[in-house]
């Protein structure tokens, strides 16, 4: 949240304390005239009320339902300090933050939406450690991704049967890759969303896969290489949450991200007593 927009909620929140009262303050006077509290407050609520409610509000349920440190959100500061050094200034600038404080800010929100949108996902020991493997390794793979379970099988059928998997993929194939007869090129771990990249590292060369779901449909998966990478990676132990968390993202589909945050407001009960701002949190389920 940048400074003009915690100003102005420091500014409505101050308002509204004053708003029981039977007198309406005046916050500015002239010799041609007063803006009082009141005044103030709906000019404050016509050009920011939606949105600063909206943040002040998810900030608050979010932070009643999940908790993150200040040592956590240090630590990922200071580690995008040792990524970036001297670049770090330039980076938050290009994200769009003017200053340090503002991009804290939002990698703090970031990170309570990121446990709202991941605590019912489940990463296990044993996930992690095939991602580690995987990521010292290359895998080079065709695909066909289809719409269904059904339309896959009867793909997988086709080519048992001695059809080609190029063409198959360029006749059955949904994505940009049918055009190259499902050509996906070389991939390492962390490339591929997971249920994919577990699956196309578990084959042999030449070997080819039972249908595969993932977010984005139903994949036939043809392995027609693999290979060692000349990597030195830190030691699992202390990537182990690292690659936790890039599992654990790797699971949220961002169409749904929204729904699940409009879930836990929806959860907290929120009552808007402005009629003017009360539908900001309206949402169906």
């Amino acid at each position: 949240m940048n400074k003009v927009i915690l100003m102005i909620c420091t500014s409505i929140v101050l308002v509204l304390s004053a708003c029981s009262s039977d007198q309406d303050e005046t916050v500015v006077e002239t010799n041609v005239g007063d803006i009082t509290k009141d005044e103030f407050y709906e000019e404050l609520k016509d050009r920011y009320g939606e949105s600063v409610l909206r943040e002040m509000t998810t900030r608050m349920v979010l932070e009643n339902n999940y908790d993150v440190s200040e040592e956590e959100l240090e630590a990922e500061i200071d580690e995008f300090k040792e990524q970036l050094g001297s670049q770090f200034d330039q980076f938050i600038m290009q994200q769009g933050f003017s200053n340090e404080e503002e991009f804290r800010e939002a990698l703090y929100i970031s990170q309570l939406e990121f446990l709202a949108a991941t605590e019912d996902f489940e990463v296990t020991d044993e996930e992690v450690k095939q991602r580690y493997e995987n990521m010292q390794e290359e895998v080079q793979a065709r695909h066909i991704l289809v719409n269904d379970e059904e339309t896959a099988q009867e793909v997988l059928d086709l080519y048992h049967e001695g059809e080609d998997f190029e063409e198959l993929a360029e006749q059955f194939s949904t994505d940009g890759s049918a055009q190259s007869g499902g050509d996906l090129g070389f991939f390492t771990g962390g490339d591929m969303v997971f249920p994919f990249e577990k699956v196309a590292f578990s084959l042999e060369i030449g070997e080819v896969s039972d249908p595969v779901e993932t977010q984005y449909g139903w994949h036939v998966i043809l392995v027609e290489d693999r290979r060692d990478l000349d990597v030195e990676l830190e030691p699992l132990d202390e990537m182990e949450d690292q690659i936790r968390d890039e599992l654990l993202a790797s699971q949220v589909d961002p169409n749904e991200l929204q729904n699940i945050l409009n879930q836990v407001i929806n959860d907290a009960d929120v009552d808007i007593k402005d009629e003017e701002l009360e539908h900001i949190f309206n949402t169906e389920f």
